[in-house]
């Protein structure tokens, strides 16, 4: 079984919730286990990365404090092997390409459906570690 380190970054308890059970409920075609962290903001999710390392990030942009374009600096300073997948409520082309320029792997907007996040973050787990080859 492959295992992938999932760390989602959201204000909203909700979408927090709503991660956790997709990742840990629906079936993923890779056979990936997901061990899931929630924080609701960016400050910490950086205090959690200076103690453990995470293969994906799901990041909004829009919350309290350090915006979620900031904190992809951030990761990507750090961290640059971590893939970071942007949820978010206030999507432009402009503020995806601006995530994408800095390091995001991918852009979802919300509301997304289980498959689509699903997918997203499986394609980021099987480009990063090479399962597909």
């Amino acid at each position: 079984m492959n295992r992938i380190k999932l760390l989602i970054v959201d204000d909203e308890i909700v979408v927090q919730r709503s991660c956790v059970d997709i990742f840990t409920e629906k079936r993923s075609k890779y056979d990936i286990k997901y061990d899931v962290r929630t924080v609701s903001s960016a400050d910490e999710a950086l205090r959690l990365l200076e103690t453990e390392s995470f293969d994906i990030v799901l990041t909004d942009l829009k919350m309290p404090g350090l915006p979620g374009i900031e904190l992809i600096v951030k990761i990507k300073n750090k961290h640059p092997e971590t893939a970071i997948i942007v949820i978010t409520g206030f999507s432009t082309v402009h503020t995806a390409v601006e995530a994408m320029k800095l390091g995001a792997t991918d852009f979802i907007p919300k509301p997304f459906t289980p498959d689509e996040i699903l997918s997203a973050v499986e394609n980021a787990a099987v480009k990063m570690k090479g399962w597909d080859s």
